[in-house]
């Protein structure tokens, strides 16, 4: 149940940062609201350092960065995706694979699954999946579908390799998972000739956007030290909570298909945490 809460709230966060980021993105650049978020999530955790110290080893610090290089990818192609197709294309395709990922190390690791857990991670992935299919194909539509997956291939790897992190060294691993984001994200940012931080007039926001991001990172781990299957799984609502944002804040469109398939993820998650 906790690893589930803590899936859940880091998907919350996630949502979130989305709402504050894409303000970002609209004012100024893609690459400029990753890198923003980037910097401003590593601060944020970097000061959590204080309240939640951790042991250091070269691994899990290594670990951790991995963690970010497959977090800065999927960010940027997050953003990037979403100036190109809406977030109901993107969002839900990025949680498919960032859920399957990791989903499938878990299971490589020998965790237990029981029936009614295994029914809630294929109801999921099937509502995560009526949320995209049966579109006509535009090409917003298809560059929206590569973002997406590039991006949930990036947020994968980074989650999965976070499941080998020991307890104790966790906020270091944490940590390092930001500050390498930052490192990969600031070159991107001078070479293309874009902001590494938000302006002035959305900075604010892209400080907000960075303290839910770097929330979601320490929610995420958190909840992988109770219950690794119901912290994955909890975490792939984010895209529920990225479909109201878009739909409420920014005008995306959102069809009934896309509804039922956000219920059935949510269905799907409860049978995950019931298991």
């Amino acid at each position: 149940m906790i690893g589930a809460l803590l899936g859940v709230a880091a998907a919350l966060l996630i949502g979130f940062s989305d709402l504050f980021g894409r303000r970002v993105t609209l004012s100024s650049s893609a690459i400029t609201s990753a890198s923003s978020m980037q910097v401003f999530g590593a601060a944020a955790v970097l000061l959590s350092l204080i309240f939640w110290p951790g042991s250091f080893t070269f691994r899990d610090l290594t670990l951790g960065g991995i963690s970010g290089a497959g977090f800065a990818v999927g960010l940027c192609c997050y953003y990037l995706g979403l100036t190109r197709a809406t977030s109901a294309i993107v969002a839900p395709l990025a949680a498919i694979l960032a859920t399957l990922v990791p989903f499938g190390w878990a299971i490589m690791r020998n965790v237990d699954i029981s029936a009614i857990s295994l029914l809630g991670v294929i109801l999921a992935l099937f509502g995560l999946v009526a949320v995209t299919a049966g579109r006509h194909q535009t090409g917003s539509t298809i560059a929206g579908i590569k973002w997406g997956l590039l991006s949930g291939l990036g947020y994968g790897v980074g989650q999965a390799v976070l499941l080998d992190v020991g307890s104790a060294s966790g906020p270091i691993a944490i940590a390092g998972q930001r500050v390498i984001a930052f490192a990969l994200m600031l070159p991107l940012a001078i070479l293309t000739k874009n902001r590494v931080v938000a302006p002035r007039g959305s900075r604010t926001v892209g400080i907000a956007a960075g303290i839910c991001a770097g929330g979601a990172s320490v929610a995420f781990f958190q909840g992988l030290r109770f219950d690794s299957l119901a912290t994955v799984i909890g975490i792939s609502l984010f895209p529920v909570f990225t479909v109201l944002v878009g739909r409420l804040h920014y005008d995306d469109a959102i069809e009934k298909r896309q509804i039922v398939g956000i219920v059935l993820a949510v269905i799907g998650t409860v049978c995950v945490v019931a298991g």
